[in-house]
C-alpha cells in the first residue's frame, strides 16, 4: 500500500508539473471539435413512411392465405439495389447526384410491429424510413420516388395467389372474348355471303329438275325401244309384200266376138298362143306399210335426239346439282364447327368472367396493402448536430490524449520510471 501511494503521488506531481500540456491538448481538441462542427454543411432530413397491412384473404373454409415476411426481409426490399436503380433512373438519369451505396448510406430503414391476434406474425408492420443529406428539396424527390416504386414493386408480391392472377386471367379472357367475337363475326359473314336457305332451294329445284329429266329420259327409252321393234317388224313385213299387185283376167265378150268376126279358123286359134291378159296396180298394202314405215323413222329419230337432250341436260343438271349438294354440305359442316367452336369459347368465356370476378374481388381487398402514411415534406430547418455531445466527446478524447503526452513528455526527460530509480529513498518529483 506505501509503494502503491508514493506511485500515484509521483503521477500526480508529473500531471500538475505539466498539466498545461494537458489544459492545452483539452482545449485544442474542444475548439476543433466546435469549429468541425460549426463548418460541416447543414444536414436535412426527410421522412417517409409505409404502413403494410396483411396481405391475406378469407379463402373457402374460414382459412388465411397469404405472404408473411419477417421484419428484416422488408429492410432488405427497401435498400434493394435494383429498387435504387429504378429511383436514380427517374430522378438522375445522367447519375451525376447519386449512386446506390451514397443512397443506401443516406437512409435509415426501421420497421415497427404491432402484434394482431388475427393474423398470424406481427401486423400491421410500419415502415420509416429516412433519408438524410445536404439538399432539402433533393431529398424530398428522392423519398418520394422511393415510395412510388417500392409500392409499385413490392405491391405483387404481398397480394394472394388470386390477385396475383389477375392480370393473366384478364389477357386470357380478353383473348378468349376476341376469338369468340371473330367466330361470330365469321359466322355471320358466312350466312351473308352462302344463304343456307338459298343453297337449299337451289338443290331442290335442281333435284326436282334431275328427276323429272331421269323420268322423260327412261320414258323415252322405253317409247324408242317400242318404236325400233314397230321398225323392225314393218321393215321385215314390208319385205314381204310386193309393191305392185299382178292380176289375170280373161277377154271380155265383146272382144271375144269382134275377134272371131274377123273370120279366123279353129286352126288359126290353134296356132295363137294362150291368151293372158293381165293387170298391174300398186299394193296398197305395200303403200301402207311404207307409210307406217317413214312415219315409224321419224319417230325413232325423234326419240333418239330427245334421249340425246336429255342424257345431257341430265349429265349437266347432275352436274349442277352435285356441286350444289356439297357446297351445301361444306358450308353446313363450316357452320357446325363455328357452331362448335362458339359453344367452346362460350364455355371458356363464361368460366373466365367467372375467375377474371373473383381475381379482381381479391385484388380489390388486396390492392391497399401498402400504403403511404406519411409524405415527405421538404425540411425547412436543418437537423441538430448534438453539438454538446461532440463537444464533451472531444473534451474527454482531448484529456486523454494530454495525459499521455505529459507521461509521454516526462519519460523523455527522466528517462525510466519513478519506480524503477536504485536506492529505498523515494525523493520528491523536483518543482
Amino acid at each position: 500500500m506505501e509503494e502503491q501511494e508514493i506511485n500515484l503521488a509521483d503521477y500526480f506531481w508529473i500531471l500538475w508539473r505539466r498539466k498545461w500540456i494537458v489544459i492545452l491538448t483539452f482545449l485544442v481538441a474542444v475548439v476543433l471539435a466546435f469549429l468541425v462542427a460549426r463548418l460541416q454543411p447543414k444536414q436535412y432530413e426527410v421522412t417517409t413512411s409505409l404502413v403494410i397491412m396483411p396481405p391475406l384473404a378469407q379463402e373457402v373454409g374460414g382459412r388465411l392465405s397469404g405472404p408473411v415476411f419477417s421484419p428484416e426481409t422488408y429492410k432488405n426490399l427497401a435498400l434493394a439495389r435494383d429498387l435504387l436503380e429504378e429511383v436514380i433512373r427517374e430522378i438522375d438519369p445522367r447519375r451525376e447526384r447519386y449512386t446506390v451505396e451514397g443512397i443506401q448510406e443516406a437512409m435509415k430503414v426501421t420497421v415497427e410491429q404491432t402484434a394482431a391476434k388475427d393474423f398470424p406474425g406481427q401486423f400491421p408492420l410500419y415502415l420509416r424510413v429516412t433519408f438524410r443529406g445536404t439538399k432539402p428539396q433533393e431529398l424530398r424527390t428522392l423519398a418520394e420516388s422511393w415510395a412510388k416504386h417500392f409500392i409499385a414493386r413490392n405491391a405483387e408480391i404481398f397480394t394472394t395467389k388470386t390477385a396475383q392472377s389477375f392480370e393473366y386471367v384478364l389477357e386470357a379472357f380478353n383473348q378468349v372474348e376476341q376469338e369468340l367475337l371473330a367466330k361470330e363475326g365469321e359466322r355471320v359473314e358466312l350466312l351473308q355471303n352462302n344463304p343456307v336457305q338459298v343453297l337449299e332451294a337451289e338443290v331442290a329445284v335442281l333435284q326436282r329438275e334431275y328427276e323429272s329429266y331421269l323420268r322423260d329420259l327412261q320414258q323415252k327409252r322405253n317409247e324408242l325401244v317400242s318404236k325400233e321393234a314397230t321398225l323392225s317388224a314393218l321393215q321385215a313385213r314390208l319385205a314381204e309384200e310386193p309393191e305392185f299387185l299382178v292380176l289375170e283376167r280373161s277377154v271380155s265378150n265383146e272382144a271375144l266376138w269382134n275377134f272371131l268376126a274377123q273370120g279366123t279358123d279353129p286352126q288359126k286359134l290353134a296356132t295363137l298362143p294362150s291368151l293372158v291378159l293381165q293387170d298391174q296396180q300398186l299394193n296398197s298394202v305395200h303403200m301402207s306399210l311404207r307409210a307406217q314405215l317413214a312415219s315409224t323413222q321419224v319417230a325413232v329419230e325423234t326419240l333418239r335426239r330427245e334421249i340425246a337432250h336429255l342424257e345431257e341436260a341430265l349429265t349437266v343438271t347432275e352436274k349442277a346439282l352435285l356441286e350444289k349438294q356439297a357446297s351445301l354440305v361444306e358450308l353446313k359442316t363450316r357452320i357446325e364447327q363455328i357452331d362448335r367452336d362458339i359453344s367452346v369459347l362460350k364455355g371458356f368465356y363464361t368460366t373466365l368472367a367467372s375467375r377474371l370476378q373473383d381475381a379482381r374481388l381479391a385484388k380489390a381487398e388486396t390492392a391497399a396493402c401498402i400504403r403511404l402514411v406519411e409524405a415527405p415534406v421538404t425540411p425547412t430547418r436543418p437537423v441538430g448536430t448534438r453539438l454538446s455531445l461532440s463537444l464533451a466527446t472531444a473534451g474527454v478524447l482531448g484529456l486523454f490524449l494530454g495525459v499521455f503526452l505529459a507521461f509521454f513528455l516526462h519519460w523523455l526527460q527522466t528517462g525510466p520510471r519513478p519506480e524503477e530509480k536504485t536506492g529505498t529513498e523515494n525523493p520528491k518529483p523536483e518543482a
